[in-house]
């Protein structure tokens, strides 16, 4: 079953991608685990996103874990109290640790004011909720990526409607997620299942652990380098085909 196009979701998607049926779904939603889905300009239909996937798989690896739904509330809570999963349960964290935290915490004015003029603020946090570019939190909001929101805060000041942008954020995560899981998969082809296969990974856990972090590292900064020299060849395309001629 494939995705709707550029990382949209309906329940049916997401059911399938994430192993949970339609019927849990509703019912997580219901319990305040899974935000609801949001809305999408010209669609009478509401769609889920990469951010609700991520909810999905991360309620069942608790689960997994013997935890209740209950119990999962109360650590979705601590999450929201400004806690990261990996300080609540003490997890993977050699692996999937990030980089420093360029995350910025502000009330619900301070969210607002951020917003452009114009625009309903209410429908924009929700939306903004919806695709993961900022979370609830007890006393207001987290934003995850602050300059990747003031950017598209001064796209949408130059024009651009902000549930366009919101839009091609949704579609960006999509095309990312597909370059992490082929970087993935060349690690797990020629590293780790060698090393399974060999009988190595228990004692060799430590190099493989540095190997990922390399191989992330090395994808991280191949997608910068290769998106901006993308960005300059296309913007010297258009530019010669739409400016006027300068003499």
């Amino acid at each position: 079953m494939a995705d709707t196009a550029g990382g949209w979701m309906t329940i049916e998607n997401l059911s399938h991608r994430s192993g949970v049926t339609t019927r849990n779904i509703r019912a997580y939603q219901s319990r305040g685990l899974l935000a609801p889905p949001v809305a999408r300009p010209g669609s009478r239909s509401a769609y889920y996103t990469q951010e609700h996937l991520a909810r999905l798989r991360l309620v069942n690896r608790l689960q997994e874990r013997g935890f209740s739904l209950a119990g999962i509330a109360d650590l979705l809570g601590a999450m929201a109290a400004g806690k990261s999963i990996e300080q609540v349960l003490g997890i993977e964290s050699a692996i999937i640790a990030s980089e420093e935290d360029q995350s910025r915490l502000v009330s619900e004015r301070e969210l607002r004011a951020l917003i452009p003029e114009g625009i309903d603020g209410d429908v924009a946090i929700k939306r903004m909720l919806a695709v993961g570019m900022i979370d609830r939190r007890e006393r207001g909001y987290r934003i995850r990526h602050p300059r990747v929101l003031q950017r598209g805060a001064d796209a949408a000041r130059a024009g651009i409607p902000m549930d366009a942008l919101l839009d091609e954020f949704v579609h960006l995560r999509a095309d990312l997620h597909e370059i992490a899981l082929r970087f993935i998969g060349l690690f797990v082809g020629y590293v780790l299942q060698p090393s399974v296969v060999g009988g190595t990974a228990a004692e060799g856990l430590p190099t493989i652990l540095e190997q990922m972090k390399e191989l992330r590292q090395l994808a991280v900064e191949a997608t910068e380098v290769l998106m901006r020299q993308a960005m300059a060849d296309e913007i010297e395309a258009v530019a010669q085909s739409t400016l006027p001629n300068r003499r």
